[in-house]
């Protein structure tokens, strides 16, 4: 009798848990929003995490195989969190042109770490037009990414030519060396100064930049989940903190030093600029959004975004003339032919070397370095190719996927500059490839970013031959997966011509 009753009571608690379970499927399907894209099932609350955790290779692989399935949008939840993946060249466009789809989810750790403070990179809404319009005059009126700022990135060129000299055709990682310099042209912009390669206090702030991008490692995208939010116990959350506040020190420090030198009349850089708009709001009693926690902020982006995106494309670089030395070879053939060896690239042979700019742009389409983008958020239903966009969908554009579609790049695997170049030898840059994104929120530094990359690239074939160590490990190709997808640590010999 006692054994039955135990019995019974088993029963009735499993047809309870059962019936519980019913109810938070069924209630959970009935509030999904209809007309979503198609997409895997997914748990309660956990939604597609197992899908995801099970599944071989990094995110960008694993959504294209699944793109492949339900097509070309589709919908996954993430911990509660609606994420839609959009691949092809035509729906990425329409859906970065849609103005309701233009805002950023929150960087919930690093806006907590940052006091609440947004710059540009993550922020939305009046903060993201205000701060965005502000970087883009300031830019502007010195000249960033016209023939005016091409000295600056000349001379930085230069020193980075005489650092590598100083190896004498030894073995070295060029990791180190291209993030400096390309940081040093941020700096000049940003603090109105170039930093020496051996400066302690910068090389710290470069380091810790260099470490939270390991921290954050694979799970860059996993940034914007809500529930990181609630992850500050975990070690890694607390090294990126630290990492953070000496960032912002070192440029509060800066902040501080333009405050106390401030003339209106002769303002030398980004943090002058800054500062003179957000006095004379001030001043005239205009509401804005301008503050000195905000340009700690706008700074940390374009330190960040603006150094490693293009310190990783130049690695990749690299990394492939070493691997294709015929190709590295013509390149330099090229750079001699129409520059000469008793001088040095400049902007306005650009035009003349298309064989070296097809190079480029094999390089920025082959090494893939953001492979899913920065994601956007929809600030309201929207509809997006005959689907509904709920307000608050992640949205997320698989450039990886775009890059290697063998329907736009016949053996896209193979690094082929030639793909490029018309029947007459003319550079032709596909609409398909859009390294720094498309849309409303295409990439701020992109033409910054172009300039450095060619007088960087042409400075360094002009002066060095680039070759593999002897008894080195072979070089991969297979790239690391962290804010950029990035080539594994390497080491070359610079052979000067």
């Amino acid at each position: 009798m006692v054994y039955s009753s135990i019995l019974y009571s088993f029963l009735d608690l499993r047809t309870v848990l059962v019936a519980v379970t019913v109810f938070l499927v069924l209630s959970w399907w009935l509030r999904r929003p209809r007309n979503l894209p198609p997409g895997p099932w997914g748990w309660p609350l956990i939604g597609s995490l197992p899908t995801m955790a099970l599944a071989p290779g990094e995110p960008h692989e694993v959504f294209l195989r699944m793109s492949k399935r339900y097509g070309p949008i589709f919908t996954l939840d993430i911990l509660g969190q609606r994420l839609v993946l959009v691949h092809g060249y035509e729906a990425i466009r329409e859906a970065f042109q849609h103005p309701s789809l233009s805002d950023r989810p929150e960087l919930h750790s690093v806006k907590e770490m940052l006091n609440g403070s947004e710059g540009v990179a993550a922020a939305s809404g009046e903060i993201w037009k205000e701060q965005r319009k502000l970087s883009l005059n300031v830019f502007k009126d010195f000249g960033v990414g016209k023939s005016s700022f091409e000295d600056q990135i000349a001379t930085e060129a230069g020193h980075l030519m005489q650092e590598i000299h100083k190896f004498g055709g030894k073995a070295f990682n060029p990791g180190t060396l291209f993030m400096t310099a390309v940081s040093d042209i941020i700096a000049v912009v940003v603090f109105g100064k170039r930093f020496e390669y051996d400066d302690p206090e910068f090389q710290r702030v470069l380091a810790s930049i260099r470490r939270n991008l390991d921290l954050i490692g694979a799970g860059a995208a996993m940034q914007f989940l809500p529930v990181t939010k609630y992850l500050g116990f975990l070690p890694s959350m607390r090294e990126m903190r630290q990492n953070i506040i000496l960032v912002v020190n070192f440029t509060k420090e800066i902040i501080k030093r333009h405050l106390e030198e401030f003339d209106p009349d002769d303002k030398r850089d980004f943090m002058d600029m800054y500062i003179g708009e957000m006095k004379e709001k001030e001043r005239q009693n205009v509401d804005t959004i301008l503050s000195l926690d905000n340009l700690v902020s706008v700074i940390n982006d374009l330190f960040v975004a603006g150094t490693d995106t293009t310190a990783t494309t130049l690695r990749w670089g690299l990394l492939y003339m070493v691997l294709n030395p015929d190709i590295q070879q013509r390149v330099q053939q090229e750079i001699d032919a129409v520059v000469g060896r008793n001088r040095l690239p400049r902007m306005s042979h650009r035009s003349e070397l298309p064989y070296t700019e097809a190079v480029i742009l094999e390089m920025q389409r082959i090494g893939n370095i953001v492979p899913l983008g920065v994601p956007h958020r929809a600030s309201e239903d929207t509809s997006l190719m005959g689907y509904t966009i709920p307000k608050d969908t992640f949205v997320i554009a698989n450039h990886w996927a775009l890059n290697l579609d063998p329907k736009l790049f016949p053996e896209p695997h193979r690094f082929n500059p030639e793909r490029f170049l018309n029947s007459a030898g003319e550079v032709v840059k596909p609409e398909e490839l859009i390294p720094f994104s498309t849309g409303r929120r295409v990439c701020l530094g992109e033409q910054l970013a172009k300039m450095e990359l060619f007088i960087f690239f042409t400075y360094l074939l002009h002066q060095f031959t680039f070759k593999k160590p002897e008894g080195s490990p072979p070089l991969s190709l297979k790239g690391i997966l962290g804010i950029t997808l990035a080539p594994a640590p390497y080491e070359v010999c610079a052979v000067p011509r």
